[in-house]
């Protein structure tokens, strides 16, 4: 995170069109009871019994789940509240949903206005380092206003109380917060996991108002027949995902069919809420064997943080549920689509598979990064968003 040039950005922020509905600051702070209560929970954890010699074979390593709850334990709270407010966020009630989000104009005048669309196990701080490049004025491509929207059901955002919020049902109110909170007559999409659900819906839905959608990342679900006529590469991604299927797709079997029962142990037990979320980041984030050298433990501790103080670990896995509920499927985008598509995401991905889904217009792949491309490479993003987007005008 760069401060000065977040203070840049809101210096000379440009003006955008009048807006329709208001949005009220949301500083983040953490209340002493709440941290008190934590950290004794973290500090009374009750480890299970581990296997000698195992690593990760059998899930989350317990040397490295012993120091991460150590190290959330004697975190300086208030250092990270800090944190997550260099990038100023926001509340805005719409429809009786509260959708929070970070909101940062940019100084160039000409700026294309961007929301970026988290998944799961993220959160809306998986965009505060990407999103100071993104608004500073770049002569190599667009500036951008960046909107942060934690999806609903997510850390600061209100919980559904009713069954349907799926990510199709989530479109319509983060299209009307660029358009009728913001002011945005016209904006971009950048998504991924679950995120790319919504924007998917949204770029079929609102195609006048956008510009363009940028993705990317490895999709391991095969829904459908699978073609009879496919490449050597489009034969080897089957066959990874196939694998995937069998050794890594149990959370999210059980997030999409029984979610309340896991809500309960995860929303009680910190140490539990870690081991689920921190398997995940170490998993799927590009790395040698060493997370911490890849991104800041930070950056895990206050997303870990954001679930527990907001009680959104249960919510958030319903979001599996919701979308395999859904009847509408998954939506083509009726504007232009790029992709960055990392080859460490799970696996590669061949373009031609993608084609089989709908027009690219837009294909990088690199050798750089995992499945949290905001986290893990914010500059490399940050180069191809303009990329694409300064082609697209």
């Amino acid at each position: 995170m760069k401060p000065a040039l977040v203070a840049a950005a809101f210096a000379c922020a440009a003006p955008i069109a009048e807006a329709q509905m208001t949005a009220e600051p949301f500083p983040i702070s953490f209340p002493e009871d709440a941290v008190a209560d934590l950290v004794e929970r973290l500090e009374g954890t009750r480890f299970p019994e581990p296997l000698e010699g195992v690593g990760w074979g059998y899930g989350i390593a317990p040397e490295f789940l012993r120091d991460l709850v150590a190290n959330w334990a004697d975190m300086d709270f208030d250092a990270a509240a800090e944190r997550m407010n260099a990038v100023p966020g926001f509340v805005a009630e719409i429809d009786g949903q509260s959708i929070h989000f970070l909101h940062l104009p940019s100084s160039d005048p000409e700026a294309i206005p961007l929301m970026l669309l988290h998944g799961w196990p993220s959160t809306f701080l998986q965009m505060r380092e990407i999103a100071p490049m993104l608004a500073a004025p770049a002569g190599d491509g667009p500036a951008f206003h960046v909107v942060a929207p934690s999806l609903i059901g997510y850390g600061y955002a209100s919980r559904p109380t009713a069954p349907g919020m799926s990510p199709s049902a989530m479109a319509p109110y983060m299209h009307t917060l660029m358009t009728e909170v913001l002011g945005y007559d016209r904006y971009g999409l950048r998504s991924s996991d679950l995120g790319a659900g919504v924007a998917a819906r949204m770029a079929a839905d609102y195609p006048q108002a956008i510009v363009g959608s940028h993705t990317g990342g490895t999709n391991p679900w095969l829904q459908g027949p699978i073609p009879d006529d496919l490449s050597e590469a489009e034969q080897a991604f089957v066959a990874n995902a196939q694998q995937w299927m069998q050794t890594e797709m149990a959370y999210a079997f059980l997030h999409a069919s029984k979610p309340e029962t896991l809500a309960v142990a995860l929303t009680d037990s910190p140490a539990g809420l870690a081991a689920w979320i921190g398997e995940k980041m170490h998993r799927w984030v590009d790395h040698d064997g060493d997370l911490w050298a890849e991104i800041d433990k930070d950056a895990v501790l206050d997303t870990l943080t954001v679930y527990w103080m907001t009680g959104t670990i249960g919510s958030s896995m319903r979001l599996y549920a919701e979308a395999a509920r859904d009847t509408s499927g998954w939506a083509v985008p009726q504007v232009p689509v790029g992709y960055l598509m990392p080859r460490n995401d799970f696996f590669p991905t061949p373009r031609s598979w993608m084609e089989r889904m709908g027009p690219i217009g837009h294909w990088t792949e690199t050798k750089d990064g995992g499945h949290f491309m905001e986290l893990e490479e914010p500059a490399l993003v940050a180069e191809d968003l303009r990329r694409f987007f300064g082609g697209l005008q």
